[in-house]
């Protein structure tokens, strides 16, 4: 596209650019590296993908080595790692489902812990970084869940000694958030807040849904959305980060309407 990657994305703000892009089907690697301006490309590798009858998926060049993982978990893992990826099938577009229609993750996952004390209360914590299928995945990755009280049965306990007092719980007045819906993106699944953090559905549907009835709010300064149950401070919930744009636009572009449409509802009810 350029020589200059600077004066190139200069001249094109805005654009999705990826350079040295590493491009993987599901059956593996296609392209070690090509630069690639998807606001300008992805209808032709959407087009090229309709005509290979696969999805094509795209990589950062600075993604770790692709060698090594594919030695330690199928490709189909790795994929959620992906910043874009073509829909060439109807399960492969974004889907938005109401989350009182009941969880995603309707069979039961285990899931790896860590149980210790939190202001001298038992806690647990679960991220997916002790839980080998997922610790890799950069678009879920931040993602954590620290709750009082004591962990499902069926999880596995990874560490018994763990204090979680370093973890800041806000003092100030926070303003309430809400979780608004699922988000199904080719292999990856997300519960959406309106105020545009999201955490992996698989955590919300294991961790948060089985305790009822909760409140959430979101405080300056502070990224975690604290958890509230009875008006009882009950835990903090890490939104994760999500390296894939495009998943970004659909869900952001979700969101505007459903504050349009909230807007909408109060000046009528007014």
């Amino acid at each position: 596209m350029s020589h200059s990657k600077t004066g190139y994305c200069r001249r094109n703000r805005g654009h999705f650019v990826v350079f040295n892009a590493q491009i993987f089907s599901r059956l593996g690697r296609i392209l070690k590296q090509v630069d690639l301006d998807l606001t300008l490309d992805a209808d032709r590798l959407t087009e090229a993908a309709r005509m290979a009858d696969q999805n094509l998926y795209v990589f950062r060049e600075d993604n770790p080595n692709f060698a090594a993982r594919l030695a330690e978990k199928p490709i189909s893992a790795v994929l959620r790692e992906a910043v874009w990826w073509t829909k060439i099938h109807p399960r492969d577009e974004d889907r938005f489902l109401p989350l009182a229609g009941g969880p995603i993750w309707k069979k039961p996952v285990p899931l790896r812990c860590s149980k210790g004390a939190w202001q001298g209360q038992p806690a647990y914590s679960v991220d997916f970084w002790s839980n080998t299928e997922w610790e890799s995945l950069r678009n879920y990755s931040g993602a954590a869940v620290q709750l009082m009280g004591s962990p499902p049965r069926d999880w596995r306990v990874e560490e018994n000694a763990e204090s979680f007092d370093d973890a800041v719980i806000s003092a100030t007045g926070g303003r309430p958030v809400r979780p608004i819906f699922y988000h199904r993106t080719g292999a990856l699944d997300y519960v959406w807040f309106n105020h545009g953090a999201a955490v992996p559905a698989l955590l919300y549907d294991r961790t948060l849904r089985p305790l009822g009835s909760l409140s959430f709010t979101v405080h300056r300064g502070n990224t975690a959305i604290h958890l509230w149950k009875a008006g009882t401070f009950t835990g903090l919930i890490w939104p994760c980060g999500i390296s894939a744009e495009d998943v970004i636009k659909k869900a952001h572009e979700q969101l505007s309407g459903f504050t349009t449409k909230s807007a909408e509802s109060e000046n009528t009810k007014t």
